[in-house]
Order: C-alpha cells, then structure tokens, then sequence
C-alpha cells in the first residue's frame, strides 16, 4: 500500500472521473429511492462511513443490497469479474484461442405485474441451457465424438424497449418484426442474453460448420460466435444499462427487483471458475495496483481480516455492497452487514464506530490516492475503544506513505481538486497547479492527535467550505498544535546525496516560478472580474 499512496493522477482526468462517479451515483439513488417508496427495502440501515487517512474527509455511504440493475452495484459486481478475466486471460498460454459468443432467448418478455415470473424463468432457462451446452460440447458423444470445448464465463444481461422500438429497429437492418402486433406498439419487452467466454482445446477447424449447427439447435436461441477475445468489458456487461432502468415506471422496478432477486447474474466456470477458488482458498483477491502517475497493474492482493469482517471490503474507489447468501459465489470482496456471532445473539444493530478496516489507496477527494478507514454506525461522540489506537496509527502511516511519494500538503491537494472540478479554468492551467503543488513536502510526522475536533460549517472560511461542499457528508477535522520541532531541525526532510540536493534546488526554482505565473493569474482575472 506504501507504494501507492500519494501517487497523482492527472488532475483534468480524475476530475471527469470524479464527476463520472457522482453523476452515477445519483442515477443509482434515483432507483433505489424509488424502490423504498414501493415498499422494497433495498437500503441497508447504518450504511458506511470512510474517513480519509490523509485529508480527514469524513463522508457516509449507503450500502445497499445486491439489486443488481443498481448502477452502483452492477458496476462493484463487475469490477472483480473483469479485473480477475483480464488475469487470468493475461497469463493463460492458451488464452489466443479464447472465444466469445452471444446467445439470446428467442423471444423477449413483456412487462406485466399480472404475469409475473416470466423474466425470471427465462433467466433461469437460458442459464441452464448454457450450463446443459458446456457439458455437451466438452464431452465425447455416444459416437466417441467430442468437440473439446471448455467454456469458462457466463454472463446475463438484457435490454430493455418498447415493442414499436424494437419493430423499428428491425426495418433499420432490413428485418421483418411484428412486435407490435402481438404485444401492442407501447407494451415495454426485456429481450435476454447470455455472453459467453469458451476456449477450443484443440483445432476443429473441420468440424467448425457442424459445431456452429449444433449448437444453435441445442440452444433454441439466437447465437452467434463473436471470434476471439479483443476486451474482457466486452464479454463481462452490466446486467442492464442504467439509460433502460431510469426509464422504467416505479411498478416496472418493483417488478423487475422481484424477477432478477437472487439470481446468479454473473457464472465463472471451468477453469476459471478453479482458478478464483484457489484465490480465494489463499486469501488474495485481484486489484489494480497503481505504480506511478496513473500508470498500473494487475496483481494479487492479499486480503487482511479484522472483527470478523473482511479488511478488503471497499475497492480502489471506496465502493461498498453486500450480497445475500444466495449470492456468495458471486460478489469477491462482498461485505457482510455484521458479524454472524452478533446476529446470533440477537442483537438488532452493531455497537458504534465499529471499526472495518483499510482501503486500498484511492483518488476519491483528490488526485492524489489516500487510503481509506472504514467504519460501521459511525457516532463522532462516541469513542472508539480499542480500535483506536488502530486508526491513529493508520493515519500516521498513511501521512508518511504519502510523504515519501512526494505528495503535497492535504489542503494543497483539496484545493488542486477544487481547481479541478470547478471547470472554470483550462486542462493547462489545473495541470500546471496540480504539478507545482508535487513538490511541496511536509516532515513526516503524525496527523492525528487525541485533541484533534472536528469543526462546524458555519466556522469555517468561504474557500474552505467551498472546498468541503463538494464532497457531500463530508465534515473538516480541525488539527491540535504539534509539539515544537527540535532547535536544530530543519522544516524539510534533509538529504545527503548532492544529486538529491541539486533536484530539490530546481524543484523550488520550478515552484517559485509557477507560484509567480499563478499570482499573475489571479490579478488578471481579478482585473477581469471588477
């Protein structure tokens, strides 16, 4: 984790992905808003509270229950499965010969509250038929035949239109359809697909035509092989795209919860199926470890554990859900809402600040990564007990992580985001204070103390309250005074290397330059402005 905290990512960049993630995260609010109105409780009670190691940023999540069409959660489902595919793929060395076919039912599905599990079955009869054609086709028939072909991925999506839409597709690419006619032009149809990854063991070349007949008799669906893996997103989709549920009426999202509510929408299988069991055996999950300026790779990532609750229960961006028991096999790095032991015992919510655990370092207030410490039913006045000292120390290392990364003060980088995401200036100007403010080093000491408060908004300043209002939930921690530094040290981590010397020298030549370019920015803009 050392090696990653405090390292940059370009400031214009993480501001869009910033601006991404906040627009997906009203698109996913919006939905599950409209299923608590309808009565589906979808809402885990408590939700999640991260405290940034470096910045002292304190927000809340929701944790939500797996509903998988929730934006949100279908992209936290979808980031382990690709992450672990583009593994796997890398260092399988047969992995040139793998594949990727589509299969979709025959017929899509009407929405109807007076019929319902339609949908569901059909999920269900596509997904066993897929399961049913993998043995088939990896099996020698009653004639010593076999195809060798071993499948390794099923994934379930569908879209979702109305039938005049979909009529009018069809004329497009020069197709008869009569959707309307059968369902009526308004009535609302889910079509479902199967992307399926499988891997030819040996060459079939001649029995290429026999096997693609085969398999679309066997099926009893539309098929059609996609020829060899070019983008594991490709293959590994959102089980619906969040343009199709936004659109849906509140029943129709009732409706749709009901259908695809414990279904395995996500199936590894063969030998990647063994190979995530073995991860999982030895603790480890895959992760993108990030090894300077953006750049990264993937690895595995061992997993800690701490109060019974995975220590790994956030990703790189903090993200957080949980699965039900049904769905264990399918969310890597799931988070239970509390210990089992406490369950049993009746209780009917966790204690206060219950200490989760560290996140792996992330970009999410700033584009600097700072890990993450996550706590359950935070409560700022209630106190910590023994976890902590834990978090103390957390802190203290994670400022020294970023020390040693070169990276600024934390309110240097807030205000770098701010500049970032108030769009108000250009790529090159956010990218000149983001680079100036690089070279800006603090000595590594700790960053917490026991007389360490928290401020209300209406003490502090307007540019910082600016600063804290784009991060919404988040509060300011206000710093006690350090203790003095020895007569005889200096403010800035000394070095003996004149190579080191002769770098810091330019360094603040670069800075004091840039600093007189930004003041010459300001007055501009201030002359500008009267």
């Amino acid at each position: 984790m050392a090696a990653n905290t405090g390292w940059m990512l370009d400031a214009d960049a993480w501001a869009r992905r910033t601006t991404a993630t906040a627009r997906l995260m009203q698109q996913n609010d919006r939905l599950a808003d409209a299923l608590q109105r309808a009565g589906e409780d979808v809402i885990r009670p408590g939700g999640l509270t991260l405290i940034s190691a470096v910045t002292n940023i304190v927000e809340t999540q929701r944790v939500f229950r797996a509903v998988r069409f929730l934006p949100v959660v279908a992209a936290r489902d979808r980031r382990p499965t690709v992450n672990g595919l583009k593994l796997f793929i890398h260092e399988h060395p047969h992995s040139r010969y793998f594949r990727y076919a589509v299969m979709t039912c025959a017929e899509p599905v009407p929405y109807t509250s007076a019929n319902p599990g339609k949908l569901r079955e059909a999920i269900k009869e596509l997904s066993r038929r897929v399961s049913k054609w993998a043995h088939e086709v990896s099996t020698p028939d009653k004639n010593g035949q076999c195809y060798d072909i071993e499948v390794l991925y099923r994934g379930i999506e569908f879209t979702r239109s109305t039938a005049g839409e979909r009529d009018a597709a069809a004329v497009k690419r020069g197709q008869a359809s009569d959707l309307s006619a059968r369902y009526g032009a308004d009535t609302v149809l889910y079509h479902v697909h199967a992307n399926v990854l499988y891997w030819p063991k040996r060459n079939i070349e001649k029995l290429w035509p026999k096997f693609l007949q085969y398999t679309e008799k066997f099926m009893g669906a539309h098929w059609r092989d996609n020829g060899r893996v070019e983008k594991v997103e490709e293959i590994v989709k959102y089980v619906s795209k969040p343009a199709d549920t936004l659109a849906a009426t509140d029943d129709e999202l009732v409706w749709l919860y009901r259908e695809t509510q414990r279904l395995k929408i996500c199936q590894p299988m063969g030998e990647f199926l063994l190979w995530l069991r073995e991860l999982k055996k030895q603790r480890k999950k895959i992760a993108r470890v990030h090894v300077g300026r953006g750049d990264g790779k993937l690895m595995r990532v061992k997993k800690g554990k701490r109060g019974g609750a995975e220590e790994d229960a956030a990703d790189e961006d903090g993200n957080v859900i949980e699965g039900s028991e049904a769905d264990k096999g399918d969310d890597i790095g799931a988070v239970r809402e509390a210990p089992k032991k406490r369950e049993r015992m009746g209780a009917a919510v966790p204690p206060p600040n219950l200490v989760i655990g560290l996140s792996l370092p992330q970009w999410r207030h700033t584009p600097w990564a700072e890990p993450m410490i996550m706590i359950q039913n935070y409560d700022p006045a209630a106190t910590f007990g023994e976890s902590g000292g834990d978090i103390e120390a957390w802190q203290r290392h994670a400022r020294e992580w970023w020390d040693d990364a070169f990276a600024p003060p934390p309110e240097e980088a807030l205000r770098v985001a701010r500049i970032a995401l108030d769009a108000t200036m250009s790529s090159d100007d956010i990218r000149e204070a983001a680079e100036a403010a690089c070279y800006i080093v603090h000595t590594c000491r700790p960053t917490v103390c026991a007389d360490d408060e928290e401020v209300a908004p209406e003490e502090l300043d307007e540019e910082t309250a600016d600063i804290v209002s784009l991060f919404e939930g988040a509060t300011v921690v206000r710093l006690a005074p350090r203790p003095p530094a020895d007569a005889d040290e200096d403010d800035e981590i000394p070095f003996e290397s004149p190579l080191i010397e002769a770098r810091w020298a330019k360094m603040r030549a670069d800075l004091a330059a840039s600093e007189a370019r930004w003041a010459e920015w300001r007055a501009s803009a201030d002359r500008i402005a009267a």
